[in-house]
């Protein structure tokens, strides 16, 4: 009998564990402004700017992108609550997109960071001004 209540106990244990929410503020989680100052302190001067309604822009899983510009260029950067919310939205892009023909743009991602850089530039380029900064400036964040 008092093995049937430990394992009772532990069942219930393990089961108010499993229904925990996702953590926001966990040490994997990066910020809007923590992109904005790594970006900046790797040469990539932004100027928060306001753009027309466009694709890039949109919201995805409910995330309203911060709107900056890069060299005149379009630039967003959406901060997804968890990465799972980040591959969610993703998928929501690539479906709003698929019947669309793009301008050029890259794509960055660090955990529950995505980042849209409209550079317009030829998508066979080697020399996409600021990308190379970009990736190395997210790259330079410190896993949690």
């Amino acid at each position: 009998m008092n093995v049937m209540k430990k394992i009772f106990s532990l069942c219930l244990l393990l089961f108010l564990a499993a229904c925990q929410p996702d953590q926001v503020n966990d040490s994997s989680h990066i910020t809007e402004e923590e992109v904005v100052t790594v970006l900046q302190d790797n040469g990539v001067t932004l100027v928060e700017a306001e753009f027309k309604k466009n694709v890039f822009g949109s919201k995805l899983r409910g995330v309203e992108p911060g709107t900056y510009e890069v060299s005149g260029k379009p630039f967003f950067i959406f901060e997804f609550k968890t990465e799972n919310d980040l591959v969610k939205g993703k998928k929501e892009f690539d479906e709003k997109t698929a019947t669309m023909d793009l301008i050029s743009a890259s794509m960055f991602e660090k955990r529950n960071i995505l980042i849209f850089y409209v550079h317009e530039q030829d998508v066979n380029s080697n020399s996409v001004p600021f990308e190379k900064e970009i990736q190395e400036a997210l790259d330079n964040i410190i896993e949690g």
